[in-house]
């Protein structure tokens, strides 16, 4: 059975988890969470906030290769999350880079507007291939999308042009669809790896099924 998941009673569970293949991190101390991202996603998990805020999906960005912060993180924060993986803090004005890019451990789709040291950082440190765009039309293509090493769920607004991009940069097959009746912007209600995943828990059975589709094509 699909793992649905509210945290703090918001259904949002992507703007409060950075997952990859191996590690999670969890901006909340939340038994449950903790214990759906160990059973579906088989991964290690480390409780931190991130610049004080428990919305740590949004402000880190993350594959196998490591976790990148902007450099306002705390020295506390980052011991805590170099016990599961390697991190690159980046000085930018943009702090929410889990937002601005979406990635897994063989490409990344940049918001088309943020700045080179993201990029940079994205293809040297994450050890990806790039490509700036949108998702769907919307530039916070981290929070527009979820993809793994697997597969994919787009946002539905999502081009031909887009989803062929999405394929070629990320080297998956993937699919659109919505999280919690009807959102949009997946990435705030889906959390996955190529192993498993958890969804919002107003997420509909027809939305489990194309988001099951989507990830294991």
């Amino acid at each position: 059975m699909p793992k649905l998941l509210a945290i703090k009673g918001v259904p949002l569970i992507g703007l409060y988890i950075r997952a990859t293949e191996d590690f999670a991190i969890l901006g909340v101390d939340d038994e449950k969470a903790k214990e759906y991202l160990r059973e579906e996603l088989d991964v290690d998990v480390v409780v931190t906030t991130i610049m004080g805020s428990e919305l740590v999906g949004a402000l880190a960005c993350a594959n196998s290769n490591g976790v990148l912060v902007n450099s306002q993180i705390s020295s506390k924060e980052l011991e805590i999350i170099r016990k599961v993986a390697e991190v690159k803090t980046v000085e930018s004005n943009v702090t929410c880079l889990g937002n601005v890019v979406c990635v897994n451990d063989k490409g990344a789709i940049i918001h088309p507007e943020v700045d080179k040291a993201i990029e940079n950082a994205v293809i040297d440190f994450l050890n990806v291939e790039a490509a700036r765009g949108t998702i769907g039309g919307v530039k916070t293509v981290g929070m527009s999308a979820v993809v793994t090493n697997r597969g994919g769920l787009l946002n539905p607004n999502s081009s031909e042009w887009e989803i062929e991009r999405v394929e070629k940069v990320m080297k998956v097959e993937v699919g659109t669809g919505t999280v919690n009746f009807g959102v949009e912007l997946v990435g705030t209600g889906l959390v996955a790896n190529s192993k498993g995943y958890i969804a919002g828990k107003d997420t509909t059975g027809f939305e489990l099924g194309l988001i099951e589709e989507a990830l294991f094509p």
